[in-house]
């Protein structure tokens, strides 16, 4: 009983022993060399970049699964990532400089792209890009053709023109090729389609114009095809009936003229007969019409007219030929009264 202190007093001396050890190595902080690389490696906003992109569609929307790509002067990749649900990227950690932004997929079928853009980053405030992807364009097919046979029509002119545009703004010309068509991006600021219309502004060659405009519903990334027929401008084929086709045959192109006069036929003196003989000639001499001669309102010559014209001239140079004989024999008759009577006078004064 008189040890029982004395085990107390042990048993207290070795648990203070234990549990001052045992303080003194929970406590214990690290070396001060450990600590040193971590104070160093801390990022610190004075330092870094931070690039954060807000994508879009051409109507605001937001615009999720967009791939975007930093790159250095190098072309080596530096950072990528894709766009969340609300269209948001945020790059951090850059080097102070410039990167080229490169977006290598839209995240949607109906948006395209934008070009790659250099962007120059530092520290501070984080530097935002908006950036909004337009829809894709529409393909469009012009085709013109021959409204009967459906043939392809190469050489026309068609205008293409949004249909709500002011001024012309965003119109354009399309000529159709060898085989008629013609071919062109459309567009397209809606995420339901654009509305164009064709309207053709010159004509193939022998066709006529087609005036009325073609309307076309251009969609994100779709085909579209447009037509326009064109109808030929029809000359006539035959030459009008009623016009004679040959001239009339027989049509005498010299009228007959007598050769003589009647005086060189009968004979007849310069002076002029007395009025004794002047019955006798006039009674002997016939009077006809010239051939040449034609009465007002007859009608046009033809093949029997140039015969009978012929005949009509000689019956008139055999009467006169006739009348120049009778005269003539008249005219000797007379002569030889007056010489006889002279003769029988001289003998009745002898």
């Amino acid at each position: 009983m008189k040890h029982r202190p004395l085990l107390f007093t042990a048993l207290a001396l070795t648990a203070s022993t234990v549990l001052t050890s045992s303080a003194t190595s929970a406590t214990a902080a690290p070396s001060p060399s450990a600590e040193a690389p971590k104070e160093q490696g801390a990022p610190a906003s004075a330092d870094k970049a931070e690039l954060r992109i807000v994508k879009t569609d051409p109507e605001g929307q937001p615009a999720p699964g967009a791939a975007f790509r930093l790159l250095d002067s190098a072309g080596k990749t530096l950072a990528e990532g894709k766009t969340a649900s609300d269209g948001n990227l945020a790059f951090s950690d850059l080097a102070p400089g410039v990167v080229r932004l490169k977006e290598t997929f839209s995240g949607s079928p109906l948006l395209g792209t934008v070009p790659d853009q250099d962007v120059v980053g530092a520290p501070g405030e984080p530097k935002v890009l908006a950036i909004t992807d337009p829809y894709k364009s529409a393909g469009l097919t012009l085709k013109v053709t021959d409204k009967a046979t459906g043939k392809g029509l190469p050489g026309a002119i068609v205008n293409i023109a949004p249909k709500d545009a002011k001024d012309g703004k965003g119109a354009f010309t399309l000529t159709t090729g060898p085989d008629g068509t013609a071919k062109a991006p459309l567009p397209v600021g809606k995420k339901t389609g654009s509305a164009y219309t064709a309207t053709e502004t010159k004509a193939p060659g022998g066709y006529r114009l087609e005036t009325t405009p073609a309307e076309i519903t251009a969609k994100p990334g779709a085909e579209t095809t447009v037509v326009l027929t064109n109808t030929t401008t029809a000359s006539p084929t035959e030459e009008p009936t009623g016009r004679p086709t040959t001239k009339p045959t027989g049509d005498p192109t010299i009228q007959p003229t007598p050769t003589t006069s009647s005086t060189a036929i009968t004979g007849e003196p310069a002076d002029t007969p007395s009025s004794s003989s002047s019955p006798d000639i006039a009674a002997g001499t016939p009077t006809s019409t010239p051939p040449d001669a034609e009465p007002d309102g007859s009608l046009a010559h033809t093949g029997a007219d140039s015969k009978n014209g012929w005949l009509l001239a000689i019956g008139g140079i055999l009467l006169a030929t006739g009348g120049g004989a009778v005269y003539a024999a008249r005219r000797r008759k007379n002569d030889d009264g007056e010489t006889g009577t002279g003769q029988h006078r001289r003998t009745d004064d002898n």
